[in-house]
């Protein structure tokens, strides 16, 4: 990251703004998890993603990656023993499926008014919809449940929420590209300590640029993560505007 973008970032902490926006996307978002007895009638938690909530002006909607919504059904018809949820809140996706797109990797539900408390839900509401295209070396922020931080109890399952935040590395027609940089971010909260690298879970999580602006800074939606490599240490998310105001997923890639 170059010494411009991480003065931005030193003076939204500093200021307060950026904790602020990482509770923010946080309650943005929810984890989404599903658990069950196995084959050998253990109970456990079998997978998880993650589904960020927005309201486009005409309807409110839920985003999350096609493969974990796929990888939902998969374990539904698998386990007898099965219950799924939306943070605390019990769901059948499948009773609020909107589309899904395989190519693009997305998949979009209608989110009930009701759950939203419960889940501890906040929809993002931006001033326009869809929001405009992300640039290259753009400031963004994002977010989503590593499945590497899930703590299962025998009653209660702790899914903690990790945020990153670096310049926007590219930007192709279908997707935007993240350079993690891993070994030099700073993890918030966790001083002294080696960052999560095993971001499996974040799928579905949103990405938002951020916006100085007065009277306050704000974030603004521009992309879904579906993809991470270990490898390159990148994220790749698909843009927000793929998502139309109803909830279809207009993507011919």
């Amino acid at each position: 990251m170059d010494g411009e973008r991480k003065a931005l970032f030193d003076r939204l902490e500093a200021s307060g703004y950026l904790p602020t926006m990482r509770q923010l996307i946080m309650r943005m978002a929810a984890p989404f998890w599903w658990h069950g007895r196995d084959e050998h009638g253990r109970y456990r938690v079998f997978h998880n993603g993650t589904v960020c909530v927005l309201h486009t002006g005409q309807r409110q909607i839920g985003v999350t990656a096609d493969h974990v919504y796929e990888q939902y059904l998969v374990d539904r018809d698998r386990f007898a023993a099965f219950g799924c949820q939306f943070g605390g809140v019990t769901v059948e996706p499948e009773r609020w499926l909107i589309d899904r797109n395989k190519a693009a990797d997305l998949a979009t539900f209608n989110i009930p008014v009701v759950i939203l408390a419960p889940a501890n839900l906040y929809p993002h509401h931006p001033a326009q919809w869809p929001t405009e295209p992300v640039r290259e070396r753009e400031v963004v922020i994002y977010g989503g449940y590593p499945g590497s931080l899930r703590e299962e109890q025998q009653a209660t399952v702790e899914s903690p929420f990790q945020t990153l935040a670096s310049a926007v590395t590219s930007v192709s027609r279908d997707q935007m590209g993240l350079y993690l940089d891993l070994e030099n971010l700073h993890w918030p909260f966790h001083d002294g300590e080696r960052i999560n690298a095993k971001l499996g879970g974040m799928s579905g999580g949103g990405v938002y640029r951020v916006i100085e602006a007065k009277p306050v800074d704000r974030v603004e939606l521009v992309g879904f993560i579906y993809e991470h490599s270990e490898t390159f240490d990148l994220m790749f998310a698909r843009h927000a505007h793929f998502i139309a105001a109803d909830g279809s997923i207009q993507f011919d890639g």
